[in-house]
């Protein structure tokens, strides 16, 4: 049997194997997205994908099931006046497969509690997410859509209380990823550190049609390793603020959303034994602002239109301008605007079809020879398509 096939295997035998469960929906979606990019500079790429992914749902009880078929190709042309021979990066694989699970507790009155958690299965190379620097956006705008990191997971817990028009909750869990092959024999396999989270909410009913909500998460990372010593570090510990504000206006909605993070200093190894962790000399992430707005609106029965804005904004990090540590040195952050569409059509009750695309426009400041900025220009469209039953 062809190995790649055996890969998909796992969402069908579940669906079979939870299809008798009383009360129970379940839901198949199949997709097909093509995203490209390009630059003022040397890099550029494409990637074409097949989503696919499985909706279990009951009474306080979600499973899913997700992966992908990618293929990529990702390039940073040569320029023989900087001494730069060129690279690249092409590959076609299955991405790691996740496996997520939900389950609500109802704690008595109105007191509820949430186990929340996921599994990576290494379904996926390993060695991908590395590879494709070559060519990719700066992930500080764009994180990379493959993963492939094999074994990980994370788990919360949540407790949550709500009183006439508010509701709040306190949270907390554990996040774990697997390995990446470098491809380096100078620093081999790479370990990213796990995190301890941290996490409150809160959230007002303003009226019947309007909300209003804010969270607060807190991460705490743990030392990142290769298998060379002397590259190891620690990431400075993690904020992020989110708002959302939700308004129904009959069968139309207005959602603007909006997070601030930033972050602390970490520390990286001496590059001579004992290889001891020192300060960094500043954040390794810039601070960024995340503006959000969506706007979705009934063109007529079973049709709805959804048009988005983004802006990110990221300013530089805390190191001093040409200064490399290790494998940490200066980001000059920069902003990304962009703009995105998507129409849905309810073919049935059981039934949709999707179509949705996007545009980003990217400025990396000081990334370039010189420390110019680099534009990038990203255009992505995609479709996909869910049963229900």
């Amino acid at each position: 049997m062809n190995p790649r096939k055996m890969k998909a295997l796992p969402i069908l035998a579940l669906g079979l194997l939870l299809s008798t469960a009383a009360g129970a929906e379940q839901e198949l979606q199949l997709g097909y997205v093509f995203d490209g990019w390009n630059s003022n500079s040397l890099y550029h790429g494409t990637e074409n994908r097949i989503p696919l992914s499985y909706y279990y749902s009951a009474k306080d009880f979600l499973l899913t099931v997700n992966t992908a078929f990618v293929t990529g190709d990702y390039e940073q042309d040569a320029d023989a006046t900087q001494g730069i021979t060129g690279a690249s990066f092409n590959s076609s694989q299955f991405t790691d497969t996740t496996l997520g699970l939900n389950l609500g507790l109802d704690m008595g009155g109105s007191v509820k509690s949430t186990f929340s958690g996921s599994l990576n299965l290494p379904t996926g190379n390993d060695n991908w997410e590395i590879a494709e620097e070559v060519g990719a956006i700066p992930f500080i705008f764009e994180p990379g859509y493959y993963h492939g990191a094999g074994w990980g997971g994370n788990l919360f817990y949540t407790l949550s209380a709500s009183t006439t028009g508010m509701e709040y909750g306190l949270g907390g869990g554990f996040m774990s990823t697997g390995n990446y092959d470098t491809g380096l024999s100078t620093e081999g396999t790479f370990s990213p550190g796990n995190n301890f989270v941290a996490l409150a909410t809160v959230g007002f009913q303003m009226s019947p049609s309007e909300s209003w909500s804010f969270r607060y998460v807190r991460t705490f990372p743990m030392e990142s390793t290769y298998d060379n010593a002397a590259t190891d570090f620690t990431e400075g510990p993690g904020n992020i603020l989110t708002t959302q504000w939700f308004s129904q206006m009959g069968g139309d909605r207005l959602v603007l959303n909006a997070s601030y993070s930033f972050y602390g200093t970490g520390q990286t190894a001496q590059t001579t034994a004992p290889y001891s962790l020192t300060p960094d000399p500043g954040s390794y992430f810039g601070d960024k602002l995340e503006l959000h707005p969506i706007f979705g609106y009934s063109m007529g029965p079973g049709v709805v239109l959804e048009s988005g804005l983004m802006m990110d904004w990221i300013q530089p990090n805390g190191y001093p301008q040409g200064q490399t540590v290790s494998v940490a040195g200066y980001q000059g952050g920069g902003i990304l605007l962009g703009a995105e569409q998507s129409l849905t059509f309810q073919l049935s009750q059981s039934t949709f079809w999707n179509l949705a695309g996007l545009f980003h426009s990217i400025a990396n400041d000081g990334a370039g020879v010189g420390n110019t900025t680099i534009t990038y220009n990203r255009f992505s469209i995609g479709t996909n398509v869910g049963f229900k039953w």
